[in-house]
């Protein structure tokens, strides 16, 4: 399953599933990837917790990429 990040156009309310139906926040897909799955964030403006977010999310098998980055 691919999970969608964007801080900008994103919300938690949304199933993340898309890059219109994005989360908001990196939290927010925590609890909702497993194993397996990627994540993929958009560039914004994210919390200071977002590499222990990151880190967590890599530590339970979970593909992470920041869309734009180089």
């Amino acid at each position: 399953m691919q999970w969608y990040v964007d801080s900008t156009t994103g919300d938690d309310a949304n199933d993340g599933r898309g890059p219109k139906s994005a989360f908001k926040t990196v939290q927010h897909v925590v609890h909702a990837a497993k194993a397996g799955d990627t994540v993929l964030i958009a560039p914004g403006a994210y919390d200071q917790s977002l590499p222990k977010q990151i880190s967590l999310l890599r530590a339970a098998n979970v593909v992470v990429a920041v869309l734009g980055a180089h």
